[in-house]
């Protein structure tokens, strides 16, 4: 297959905010409710998602990571689809959307990793996209024996991780490396990616290690926005980007988001409180603020609720609650921040992927932040 350039990837579309879905191949997605609509996580499920969303030109399907569950009723995102095996799968049955894997690198050997991304991006002709996560869950890796490594050298790992994946991926010739973490001798790997010089890379560094890493080795952000208010949250991004132009590299900011759309912003709130206070799994996301190290003993009551009601009702994303025409608006402000690109979530993925693509797609391209799709 001939090379391409990585600009060529629907990644990098004119259009002013770009559109992606996340998590589908977790049960539940991103929304710990035992509300009945909740996501199940079949295979046909995920097909049906991922080509009603490359019929409608959104840009991107990025799958979670995800080695074991949360608990609680649900037992939150147990049944998982691993990422490669699933990008491959993906990537078969659509023709335009970028299709993500999620990596743990410390989990996966450099060596291994470039040879199956560039069969990805074969299997996509070119559209595969790197999510890398250097770990944060501990639990899971104590599944795999792996070192738990403290959280700066973390990044250094990860660091010399992706520039030896790179090597492999640009490399004409067999070479010997030497390094902290990784030695090898005549390390090489054919086929190359479809993309040149190597797939686009993505990475959510948050705390101030991470986010260096992430400006100066990643072509993607996936931000987790503070939601403090508006200003705050429009620092934070340009702050990524700044470090990333000081670095000369060019760098998108994504973040997730979660969406309840109705006809009235009434029903909207209706049904948030809904699968939220009366159908959420309480317990599970207890869990995950354990992980996360957010101790109510040191939070006040009501900034613990706060979080807690966010996590149920979209796994910390940006709501986007009200009507169509409401969360257009909601999307320019975003846009005006400095976000590139919106991942969303749903409770009811399908029927709600497709009331997006019918009801708030064409109110984004009236405004001006996309471009009427016409498949190739």
């Amino acid at each position: 297959m001939e090379r391409r350039p990585q600009g060529d990837n629907p990644l990098f579309s004119r259009n002013r905010m770009k559109l992606g879905v996340m998590a589908i191949n977790c049960s539940h997605g991103s929304t710990p409710t035992l509300a009945e609509e909740a996501w199940p996580m079949r295979w046909a499920d995920n097909v049906r998602v991922a080509q009603m969303m490359d019929a409608a030109g959104m840009e991107a399907l990025l799958p979670v990571g995800r080695w074991k569950g949360y608990g609680g009723a649900t037992d939150f995102n147990n049944r998982t689809f691993e990422t490669l095996t699933w990008a491959a799968g993906i990537a078969a049955v659509t023709e335009h959307l970028a299709i993500f894997s999620t990596l743990h690198v410390p989990l996966y050997h450099p060596v291994q990793a470039a040879k199956q991304v560039a069969t990805i991006d074969h299997i996509s002709g070119g559209r595969f996209v790197l999510n890398i996560v250097c770990g944060w869950f501990r639990n899971e890796f104590e599944m795999f024996g792996a070192p738990w490594r403290d959280h700066d050298e973390r990044y250094a790992y990860a660091e010399e991780w992706l520039a030896l994946v790179r090597r492999l991926w640009t490399a004409d010739e067999a070479f010997d490396h030497d390094g902290k973490y990784f030695q090898g001798k005549a390390l090489w790997s054919q086929p190359k990616p479809v993309q040149a010089p190597f797939p686009p890379i993505m990475n959510a560094g948050s705390s101030p290690v991470g986010q260096r890493f992430s400006a100066t080795n990643c072509d993607m952000n996936f931000v987790m926005l503070r939601q403090k208010d508006e200003e705050t949250d429009r620092a934070q991004i340009q702050n990524l980007k700044g470090m990333a132009a000081e670095a000369g590299r060019p760098s998108q900011c994504w973040i997730h988001v979660y969406v309840v759309c109705r006809e009235s912003e009434a029903e909207a709130r209706a049904y948030l409180d809904h699968y939220v206070r009366e159908k959420g799994d309480w317990a599970a996301v207890d869990n995950m603020l354990s992980i996360f190290g957010m101790q109510s003993e040191t939070l006040e009551p009501a900034v613990m609720e706060a979080f807690r009601f966010h996590f149920i009702a979209g796994h910390g994303g940006y709501p986007l609650v009200g009507t169509a025409e409401q969360i257009v608006d909601q999307i320019d402000r975003l846009s005006a921040m400095g976000v590139d690109g919106m991942l969303m979530s749903w409770v009811d993925y399908e029927n709600e992927c497709r009331q997006w693509i019918d009801e708030v797609m064409p109110l984004m391209v009236q405004a001006g932040q996309r471009e009427a799709f016409t498949p190739a």
